[in-house]
């Protein structure tokens, strides 16, 4: 109790210091201790220390309006994605934080939800707050976001499905594509009835879709019937709950393309519980390579996303642009790998 009136007090006391209170402390002046919490590297080793040691013990916040007010950005990065809560975008905000921990600028989330309709309404309200750059982290539509990004006053950079309209400071990969090669790894492992698993309601599984129906359609192996979604977020449980349906809508099928690994776990659960033989009678490839996926029994083959480094390397393209450097790249594909396991013949 003691602890946290001290922490209640200690944040009241921050409220009401000022950079000039600090600056008299440490005896230099506010610009100087502005520049070192801005650019700690122009600063000795020493000065910076007593400075950090200083804001600590007084508890000083540094007011980031007036830093915006003051200067070109308010030093925060801003990230909209669609999906924060979810296990396949943790590598992409790893990536991202690794990326900015060593720099001056500091990281803002705010989670759509995949609401497409709030996408526009998310960046307006990021770009008031007037930021040094912003990730917009897998959109579902650029058509309203598409104005303010023109009108944009700091860099925004995109990941993004290649086929859409960003054309500069990209970094993502081929969703159609990522649904076609899988579907024909299965079908070169014997498979034949192949069923597809997902959501199916964000671009990126819209497009990995549209990638399975054309591998399939190639075969002559596509039947509408084989696939079933759910309005509901990836889980274990949901992809309990589909394979159980598509069972009972198609009972030969022989094996499942499920857009995540929670999802593909799900449903080697069900084959369990069942009897189901895998990968003999069912075979199952999961999305993301989510690290379970080489523990489970058996292991699942799955699609490897390269998800670390396309948030690092969006990261870095963004840090670029903000400081007026060659981007090296403005548009790039970090592909995907097949990862076959025990969970496919």
């Amino acid at each position: 109790m003691r602890a946290a009136v001290e922490r209640g007090r200690k944040a009241r006391r921050g409220a009401q210091v000022k950079l000039s209170d600090v600056a008299k402390k440490v005896g230099v002046s506010p610009i100087t201790i502005s520049r070192a919490l801005r650019n700690p590297e122009i600063v000795s080793e020493d000065l910076r220390q007593t400075i950090l040691r200083t804001v600590e013990e007084m508890g000083y916040i540094p007011n980031l309006a007036a830093r915006a007010l003051a200067g070109r950005h308010n030093g925060i990065i801003g990230v909209i994605t669609p999906a924060l809560h979810q296990h396949g975008f943790a590598g992409l905000m790893i990536g991202i934080e690794d990326c900015l921990r060593a720099t001056e600028f500091r990281v803002q989330y705010s989670n759509t939800l995949h609401h497409a309709d709030g996408e526009a309404g998310e960046l307006k309200s990021v770009l008031t707050q007037k930021p040094a750059g912003v990730i917009i982290a897998g959109a579902e539509s650029y058509r309203d976001l598409l104005p303010l990004i023109e009108n944009a006053t700091c860099p925004i950079a995109h990941i993004t499905d290649l086929s859409q309209e960003p054309a500069t400071l990209v970094v993502g990969l081929d969703h159609h594509a990522a649904g076609a090669e899988p579907t024909r790894f299965l079908l070169s492992r014997g498979y034949e009835r192949i069923g597809f698993i997902g959501r199916g309601t964000d671009i990126r599984s819209r497009r990995r879709k549209e990638g399975y129906e054309a591998a399939l359609r190639e075969a002559g192996r596509f039947d509408p019937d084989l696939a079933i979604g759910g309005d509901e977020g990836s889980s274990t449980g949901l992809g309990r709950e589909l394979f159980a349906r598509l069972l009972q809508r198609v009972p030969d099928i022989d094996a499942v393309f499920a857009q995540s690994d929670d999802l593909a776990l799900g449903v080697l659960i069900e084959c369990a519980v069942r009897g189901i033989r895998v990968p003999e009678d069912v075979g199952i490839c999961g999305f993301n390579d989510l690290e379970f996926s080489a523990f489970t029994q058996p292991t699942l083959t799955t699609v490897q996303i390269a998800r670390y480094d396309i948030g690092y390397r969006v990261a870095d393209m963004l840090l670029r642009a903000i400081r007026d450097e060659p981007p090296g790249e403005d548009k790039v594909d970090c592909g995907f790998s097949i990862i076959p396991r025990g969970s496919t013949r």
